[in-house]
């Protein structure tokens, strides 16, 4: 039985996937503590203003750690669309940090700053260059997120909610390794000259395709 899922909602499956996955990485890249990190309805009105823009959510890491772990924090600013393309510029200001209470740190752009450079160097394997996963990580996690305008929409306005809590999760496809030369068996650092031409499916599919059917032709 298919469920009416909303526009941009994940699937409560893939939901789960998501998150077994990132449980995975905090074994090897994600040695991170994650306070609740929300965005209040009040933010959200603010930062979207009268023309609908864009929320972007870049993510940083605070001064101290807690537990011998570093401590994500996310800041929230608004994103305009820059022209008739699909470029989205941020405002400095104002710029939200998204506690439990959200907080205006206009006036600590600086502060903020610091810490999404911090979670930048961390991102990079900068911060913690003994740990030999951690080199991995700028192939894994984002600097930012735009949030597309529908499900913050469907939240704040159609449910009237009064805040949402942003977690994360990972998601894990089989890519494609495309090399100009054949070999038996490749050692695992052989990776010099490798390509990836692909969009897999899904996304990127031929509905109409026989080969891309479902039914196993039994019925």
């Amino acid at each position: 039985m298919s469920l009416n899922l909303k526009r941009d909602q994940v699937p409560p499956e893939q939901a789960e996937n998501w998150v077994i996955n990132l449980m995975d990485e905090e074994n090897l890249t994600f040695n991170l503590f994650v306070p609740p990190i929300v965005l209040q309805k009040e933010t959200y009105n603010i930062l979207t203003r009268e023309n609908e823009n864009r929320i972007r959510i870049y993510l940083g890491l605070e001064p101290e750690k807690r537990d011998g772990k570093f401590v994500l924090c996310a800041y929230a600013v608004s994103a305009f669309l820059m022209g008739s393309g699909e470029v989205f510029r941020d405002y400095e200001n104002p710029v939200y940090k998204l506690e439990k209470l959200n907080l205006n740190q206009s006036t600590k752009s600086s502060q903020a700053i610091e810490n999404i450079r911090r979670y930048q160097k961390w991102r990079t394997g900068e911060l913690d260059a003994e740990n030999e996963y951690a080199r991995f990580r700028k192939f894994i996690y984002p600097k930012a997120f735009l949030i597309s305008k529908y499900e913050l929409h469907e939240i704040f306005t159609m449910q009237n909610k009064d805040e949402a809590q942003i977690s994360f999760g990972i998601s894990k496809t089989m890519n494609t390794l495309i090399y100009p030369d054949v070999k038996e068996k490749r050692d695992v650092k052989d990776q010099m000259m490798v390509f990836d031409f692909t969009d897999p499916c899904p996304p990127a599919c031929d509905k109409s395709s026989v080969y891309n059917s479902e039914n196993d032709g039994s019925q």
